[in-house]
């Protein structure tokens, strides 16, 4: 099983800046991005939709309308007309390539891939810019978990779910993938021993509260996704 985040200090959890710093700026928007990456995150996660035409986006649901001026379907609409987008704080809709610009591989990033065929564009972006920062890819798509060993065989890879059960735990094992990323709302007692049990490193998303992140991390969490990434950080250093 390969370690999900090689630079970690033994015993630091990792704050992960879920979408960037989306406490600060709008989520998934390059002010989000750079905020986290001038704040020295822990890692910065972010998603990953196709354009009608093949074109890894960053954007986190089906449709533009929640956190764009316009609402359209991200499958559905190529890349031209996406780019064409503001998001509601007057930003460009991002690409992959423009995130992979404005992280340069200062920190580490966490690729979550939300539709099929995501990790193959997503490695060809990677490519192009050559990008070598350290990387941590992702998906709730079993499909795009499989990808990702295929293509990326080098690059850690978690498996992303609701509640990790007993066929989830076994399928990260099987495969060789770095970690787990459950709903912090489906965290039972017994399944966190379940995954304690099956030493595969627990990250939940996504947990905002100082208490409940820190009493997850108590219960063996290697750390935790958070819309206040940062402020968690800064809260567990001074502990």
């Amino acid at each position: 099983m390969r370690p999900f985040f090689h630079s970690k200090a033994p015993g630091r959890p990792v704050f992960v800046a879920h979408r960037g710093a989306s406490d600060r700026a709008l989520e998934n928007s390059p002010s989000a991005f750079s905020l986290a990456v001038s704040g020295g995150a822990d890692m910065i996660e972010f998603d990953v939709r196709l354009s009608s035409d093949g074109v890894p986006v960053v954007f986190h649901d089906a449709r533009t309308g929640r956190t764009a001026k316009e609402n359209l379907a991200v499958a559905r609409t190529p890349m031209v007309r996406l780019r064409a987008v503001r998001l509601k704080n007057g930003e460009k809709f991002p690409l992959l390539a423009d995130v992979l610009e404005i992280v340069g591989g200062i920190v580490p990033i966490n690729i979550e891939s939300k539709a099929y065929g995501g990790i193959a564009a997503a490695a060809k972006a990677l490519s192009a810019a050559r990008y070598r920062g350290e990387l941590l890819l992702s998906s709730g798509l079993r499909g795009e978990c499989l990808a990702a060993r295929d293509l990326l065989p080098g690059i850690s890879c978690g498996l992303v779910t609701h509640r990790p059960s007993t066929s989830d735990l076994a399928f990260c094992i099987r495969h060789g993938l770095s970690s787990i990323h459950p709903s912090r709302r489906l965290l039972t007692v017994l399944r966190l021993r379940k995954v304690a049990k099956a030493g595969i490193p627990l990250l939940p998303y996504t947990v905002d509260d100082p208490e409940e992140a820190f009493a997850l991390i108590a219960a063996g969490a290697v750390g935790v996704f958070s819309n206040r990434a940062l402020t968690l950080r800064d809260e567990w250093t001074r502990r």
